[in-house]
Parts: structure tokens; C-alpha cells; sequence
């Protein structure tokens, strides 16, 4: 009996510190924000507005086409230059863009 104690006292102590390991994985959003399954980060600068579509160079010197429309939720104004965070699809459509580091509080 004592045994079968012991056994179940660590499972549930292994269990408990198992817990905030699972936290770990979840893709990060800025706080009240939900990320869509499949939907990816990209941060970088504004190059230029062509019609519906933002093209952003990301940090790697990638240039991204974004589309942009009624359902993109946009935080502010943007023109070419500005420093940009967005949550895309894996198709290309921005579901959220907003100025880089205005969750952070961090300056641009």
C-alpha cells in the first residue's frame, strides 16, 4: 500500500511540474490576441502599398506580399518605411498588422 502511495504522490508531482512545459510550444500573441491555426508572424519593413497587397521586407531580407483588406485588422496608418508586425495566413492574407513593438511598449 505504502508503495502504490509513493507511486501515485510522484506521478502527480512529475505531472504538476510537466504542466508549464506544454505553454511552451504555443505560438506567442500579444495579449487579448488570438492566433489563427496556420498563421505565421512577420515582422519587418514596409516597402510600398500596391493596391490590396503591403510588400514587407522581414528581418531575413525576404520581401512577403500581403493582402490586405476589409478583414486584415489594422492597428493605425501605414505608408513605406514603417516597421511592421503582422500575422498572416499560409496563403498570404493579413489577418492583423500593426507597428512593430506596440505590444512590447518598445519604441520603433
Amino acid at each position: 500500500m505504502k508503495r502504490l502511495i509513493g507511486l501515485l504522490a510522484f506521478a502527480a508531482i512529475l505531472s504538476v511540474g510537466m504542466a508549464p512545459l506544454t505553454y511552451a510550444a504555443e505560438p506567442l500573441a500579444a495579449p487579448g490576441e488570438m492566433v489563427a491555426p496556420g498563421s505565421q508572424a512577420i515582422k519587418g519593413d514596409l516597402l510600398r502599398i500596391d493596391g490590396e497587397f503591403f510588400v514587407v521586407k522581414d528581418t531575413s531580407g525576404k520581401e512577403v506580399r500581403l493582402h490586405v483588406d476589409g478583414t486584415s485588422k489594422l492597428d493605425g496608418t501605414f505608408k513605406a518605411g514603417d516597421r511592421i508586425e503582422a500575422q498572416a495566413s499560409d496563403k498570404g492574407h493579413a489577418l492583423s498588422i500593426r507597428p512593430a513593438g506596440a505590444a512590447s511598449g518598445m519604441p520603433k
